[in-house]
Parts: C-alpha cells; sequence; structure tokens
C-alpha cells in the first residue's frame, strides 16, 4: 500500500504544477473523493477538510466510525503526500501560488485526546506548518491546521505556541472567550436560511447573510457555512456578499464556475 501511495504521488507532482487556484473553495468531506488530497489540488482548492478519529492510538481518516481499522491515517492520506508535494514545488503546495493551503481537521472523538495525539504526529511536519500565538501567525508555513469538530478550545488557549487554531460556531460569535484562538467561524446553512439557491434570495436572508458576515469580518475572522445548497447560484450569491470559504463536494464544478463564469464577477 505504501509503495503504491507513493507512486501516485511522483504521478501527481506533474499536475499539481499546473492548478489553477479556485480562491476560496472548501473542499467538505475530501476524503470521501476517490483520491483524497489529488482532486482537491488538481482542481486548485487551499481548503481542504479531513476527518478523524482517535483509534488505537492513531488518527484515522472516517466519516463515521465503521471500520476504522481497514482505513489508513491522517500521515498516510494527507501529510506525507503534501510534504513531498512541497518539496518538489520549492516550499510550496502549488508552483505558482505562494499562498497556503488549510487542513481543517474534524475531531470526530473527543477534544483533548485527539488534539494530544494530533499534536504529537504534526511535530513530525513542522518544517511545513504555520505557527501560532493564539490567532496571530508568528512563523509562515505552506500548510495551515484549522480545527473543528470536538474543538479543544482550553488547550489551545493555554499554549504560547501552537500549530492550529479554531473553527467556532457562528452562533457563538458574540462570545468572546475564545476568540483569540479562532480564525474562522462557521454553521450549517439551515440554521439561518431557507433559500436553495431557485429564484432571488429572499431580501430578509440576504440581509441576514450580509450582517453575518459583516460581524465576522469585523472581528478579523473568517465565515463558511456547510450542508449549502451545493449549485452554482449559491455559490455565486456566496462570493458577491464576501462569504470567506464556499463549502463543496463539486470540485470540478467550483473550479470551472470560478475560473470561467465568476472570476470576481
Amino acid at each position: 500500500m505504501r509503495n503504491s501511495i507513493l507512486v501516485i504521488i511522483s504521478m501527481f507532482c506533474a499536475v499539481s504544477l499546473e492548478a489553477q487556484i479556485a480562491l476560496h473553495g472548501h473542499a467538505h468531506n475530501d476524503y470521501m473523493h476517490q483520491r483524497p488530497l489529488f482532486e482537491a489540488l488538481e482542481n486548485g482548492f487551499i481548503s481542504i477538510e479531513i476527518d478523524v478519529f482517535l483509534h488505537n492510538n492513531d488518527l484515522i481518516v472516517s466519516h463515521t466510525a465503521t471500520g476504522l481499522d481497514k482505513k489508513q491515517d491522517i500521515e498516510e492520506l494527507y501529510l506525507k503526500p503534501i510534504q513531498k508535494i512541497i518539496k518538489e514545488n520549492g516550499g510550496h503546495v502549488y508552483k505558482d501560488y505562494t499562498g497556503p493551503v488549510i487542513f481543517m481537521v474534524e475531531l470526530k472523538t473527543s477534544a483533548d485526546p485527539g488534539y494530544k495525539k494530533l499534536k504529537e504526529i504534526l511535530d513530525k511536519y513542522k518544517d511545513m506548518l504555520a505557527v501560532y500565538d493564539h490567532d496571530s501567525l508568528v512563523k509562515p508555513g505552506p500548510i495551515q491546521i484549522l480545527i473543528t469538530g470536538n474543538k479543544p478550545y482550553n488547550a489551545v488557549m493555554n499554549e504560547q505556541t501552537s500549530y492550529a487554531t479554531i473553527d467556532g460556531d457562528i452562533q457563538n460569535l458574540k462570545d468572546s472567550k475564545y476568540l483569540h484562538v479562532i480564525t474562522r467561524y462557521s454553521s450549517p446553512w439551515n440554521l439561518y436560511f431557507t433559500w436553495t439557491g431557485n429564484g432571488p434570495m429572499p431580501q430578509d436572508e440576504k440581509d441576514r447573510l450580509d450582517t453575518l458576515v459583516a460581524d465576522v469580518h469585523k472581528r478579523g475572522k473568517q465565515i463558511r457555512f456547510y450542508a449549502i445548497p451545493d449549485k452554482p447560484a449559491v455559490w455565486r450569491m456566496l462570493l458577491n456578499e464576501h462569504v470567506d470559504w464556499v463549502n463543496t463536494d463539486k470540485l470540478k464544478e467550483y473550479n470551472h464556475f470560478y475560473l470561467n463564469e465568476y472570476n470576481g464577477h
């Protein structure tokens, strides 16, 4: 298995050099694609979601807790391949894009044990990781780690420096207790909106969207909605209203839309 992964990585490096960045695209549940990581990078994504379970003292990539013994861990699926790609591309994930790629790691099991194991693993890849003092970037890196799911707020708050920041809940935006370890706020679409992309967005919902975006940006953070109606009309609305991350499972479709149909308009 390890050798086959390395072969795929070697084949992919040449492809990744030509990827065009689909700005604002967040590859939701990336590991559920046929080729995790590689399809996201081929389509120019710079935010990639990875669900993990702490299982047998390892972080196994999976959406559910079933069959964990037969599934791969975060190192094999993500960290080792991206390390090789970064080396091939002279210190960046993409040859012609020098910005970071975000790995949004969703801890599906208890926050503190999961985070402890994640730190242990990440320490082996520290040369490619951004380092933070709470929400302040103190050392840039081609990979940024963002933690969601079961969130180790107190553990990160108590660290002087860390490899990760946290994805907060939009509904807790007014709670400032953990503000200084949060860099992104996310919540489900249907918590705030009923619009599914058919016809114009109701004005009251558009006003609500504008207010949420403004409130998050006022705090110097980024915003994302998940479980959105995954279609171009909704992508366009989110981009037009300055939502930072468009949550999508349709990687090729979003890349085509952003580069050929939207392109900032």
